[in-house]
């Protein structure tokens, strides 16, 4: 089985890929030798991220729920996260949204750990040997759960925003593209864009001390994923227009709908209005029923066979 049901958080189903399972440990023991504690604290300091990162997930689908998407599941991998919405936001607003709602939920732990260790520790200190930015020290808390916890939600929101699908900052450079553009051509600029920053994460490590084997990982895996984006939001396109001329060239001749609707989800007509042509003909009335007829007062006049020779009311003279 490629994946197995974890539980529900919120009535979505969780699911772990294998493969997550095999990243989860690797990672476990890249960190065994920066924490004190050693294997158990990093098992732990793994199994909190993963946490994070499904809080991540649930920021999306709580958010789209409020617009009336639905979520399948919620997959992990050995790339990270991957909430499965049953259909795609297509207003700029809503995707914008539903998209930062991700990263928001990262900065938001990262901010409540930075304050938990400042109360504890108290606020980072200058030194102008440091290797940081500004200058700034954390020695009091390099070696610390905490401080490792809050520097991968601030990786993991930061990461996350880069310009390239699937992460979140490409849907989010579409999504501000679409307020102005048409949505396909907002997909387009971004998908290519998105391709550059995964041209950059594959070359990093080559280039670069920085990243290693699962940047490259992640950089192919934009590129890939960033055309299929770009194919899918086309094919979405070329059904909802094929939709919209089926509904011209039928609605004239059925008084209806073409399939779909002009959504291009369902197929289907819709018949019953006025005919071609003119305007729906108004009912006729329908003649009054009538009276049942009394037969007690009738005269039958049969022939010795049988059949029926003549019939005529008693008050009707003989011919």
């Amino acid at each position: 089985v490629a994946s197995t049901q974890l539980f529900k958080a919120f009535g979505i189903p969780v699911r772990a890929h294998w493969s997550f399972w095999l990243v989860a440990f690797v990672l476990a023991m890249q960190f065994e030798g920066a924490l004190q504690g050693g294997l158990i604290v990093s098992l732990l300091l793994i199994a909190c991220f993963y946490g994070c990162l499904l809080l991540h997930e649930l920021g999306h689908c709580l958010t789209a729920r409020r617009y009336g998407i639905n979520t399948r599941e919620i997959k992990m991998t050995m790339l990270g996260g991957m909430a499965m919405f049953e259909s795609s936001p297509r207003v700029p607003r809503q995707e914008l949204l539903i998209t930062a709602a991700g990263p928001l939920v990262n900065f938001v732990i990262a901010g409540l750990l930075f304050a938990g260790q400042s109360l504890a520790f108290g606020l980072p200190s200058f030194n102008s040997s440091s290797s940081l930015p500004f200058g700034l020290s954390f020695e009091a808390w390099e070696s610390g759960f905490f401080f490792a916890l809050m520097s991968l939600n601030l990786l993991l929101g930061i990461f996350n925003l880069l310009p390239g699908f699937p992460m979140d900052g490409g849907r989010i450079l579409r999504a501000l593209l679409a307020l102005k553009l048409p949505y396909l051509k907002a997909t387009h600029i971004a998908v290519r864009v998105g391709q550059l920053v995964g041209a950059g994460l594959i070359l990093l490590p080559v280039l670069s001390s920085w990243g290693g084997i699962i940047t490259a990982l992640i950089g192919l895996m934009v590129i890939f994923l960033a055309q299929a984006e770009l194919m899918r939001v086309r094919a979405e396109e070329a059904l909802k227009q094929g939709s919209a001329t089926l509904n011209r060239l039928f609605g004239g001749l059925f008084g209806g709908q073409a399939p779909g609707g002009g959504n291009g989800r369902s197929w289907g007509f819709t018949f019953g209005g006025p005919p071609p042509g003119g305007t729906e003909a108004e009912p006729s009335s329908p003649e009054p029923p009538s009276p049942p007829r009394d037969d007690s007062d009738c005269v039958i006049d049969m022939d010795p066979d049988g059949k029926v020779r003549k019939v005529w009311r008693k008050d009707e003279s003989d011919d």
